[in-house]
């Protein structure tokens, strides 16, 4: 498989779990129960009643989406440092580059939620509970500075933009990552000893967050050292819809009940978290999943996936919920005025995404290329 065509995919995978983050979270905004994390959650029509009992929800799994990412961390941090000439220079390099390319865009994201809930104040009655939390927060600018730079990365705090827990993951699983690619360098049997024992550590962690997202980190280095071509397409397939069923796993849906059997209330954690690895694994290690995840629009969504995941839920608040409340004012029905409002939603989201990816991401990635510069000479 040409490298060129793996990394396309990788981007591709990154930009379809970003679109389930958001349509999670859009989800819980107007039809919760299709999570039905609360019993008070009720169907509002029979559609959203079947999906939620179906197979089929892993489109709109954000919890999925999130071990995606970090097992897609893991797989291109060790394909950057597996292919330099230079690994411990890349690695101290890319060290060094690592917070600042996430803190500079998550702060700025922290600020501008922050200042779009402080400077407005659009009526949230109209929808479901979790969007009226979200408008009606009343955070500080210090905390949204705190939680930009600090909080977040490394006590997953993240009460102004909800999202930024994961860069706990992010930032930690790095760091990690690169100890034991250093270590690698040295002894490729210790590094793989220290891998595979590291779900041992389960006792040391008090959020089970953090600790599945560190291991996701950890098998997608394994993926990209040890990964082998699945020859049959049909394997690669059944591997893929394996993937994509536990992506889908809530622990009341009908369709997950025989696993909620042996599970219980894990079920929904555990399936989250093993599909990550599947989905990646299925498509990044089959050529014709690779090549068909190879496509330009798909690309593009990946190189916009970071800023649509630090923009949206602003985004949700002053975008789509103001549509939404003009739709039903002028006489829509609540799906009618979903579908518009959300419509428009996404097309603002792909429209901010790329001027904050134009802007904003290529500006972390220019200081954290100087400071690499100035700390490690790369």
């Amino acid at each position: 498989m040409q490298h060129s065509s793996k990394l396309n995919a990788v981007e591709s995978i990154r930009g379809l779990a970003c679109l389930a983050v958001v349509f999670s979270h859009l989800s819980l905004s107007f039809y919760p129960y299709l999570h039905h994390f609360d019993d008070h959650d009720q169907a509002t029509n029979a559609l959203v009643y079947w999906i939620q009992h179906s197979p089929f929800t892993f489109w709109y799994s954000g919890t999925a989406a999130v071990y995606v990412f970090f097992v897609l961390s893991g797989f291109i941090l060790s394909y950057v440092i597996g292919n330099s000439r230079a690994p411990k220079q890349k690695i101290k390099s890319m060290l060094i580059k690592r917070y600042p390319r996430l803190a500079i865009p998550a702060l700025i994201s922290c600020i501008l939620l922050w200042a779009a809930l402080y400077f407005s104040d659009i009526d949230s009655s109209q929808v479901q509970y979790w969007l009226q939390v979200l408008a009606q927060q009343n955070s500080s600018f210090g905390q949204a500075i705190y939680e930009g730079t600090i909080g977040s990365f490394l006590f997953a705090e993240s009460s102004v933009n909800w999202v930024l827990w994961t860069m706990q993951v992010e930032l930690i699983g790095s760091v990690v990552l690169f100890a034991l690619l250093y270590l690698k360098q040295y002894s490729s049997g210790l590094f793989l000893t220290l891998v595979l024992m590291f779900p041992l550590s389960f006792a040391l962690f008090k959020n089970m967050d953090l600790y599945l997202g560190l291991i996701s980190f950890l098998l997608g280095s394994l993926i990209f050292f040890y990964g082998r071509r699945i020859a049959s397409n049909a394997w690669a397939g059944l591997l893929l819809a394996l993937g994509l069923y536990l992506a889908g796993a809530h622990n009341s849906s009908l369709a997950y009940q025989g696993i909620y059997q042996f599970l219980g209330d894990k079920t929904y954690d555990y399936c989250n978290f093993l599909s990550g690895s599947l989905i990646v694994y299925s498509i990044l290690m089959s050529p014709l999943l690779s090549r068909m995840l190879d496509r330009p629009v798909f690309v593009y969504l990946g190189k916009l996936s970071f800023s649509v995941y630090l923009l949206h839920l602003m985004l949700l608040y002053i975008v789509c919920l103001p549509v939404f409340n003009y739709c039903v004012q002028h006489g829509f029905n609540y799906d009618s005025a979903f579908m518009v409002a959300s419509l428009v939603f996404l097309v603002a989201i792909l429209i901010c995404s790329d001027i904050y990816s134009r802007v904003v991401d290529r500006f972390a990635i220019f200081i954290s290329n100087k400071l690499a510069q100035y700390w490690a000479g790369a």
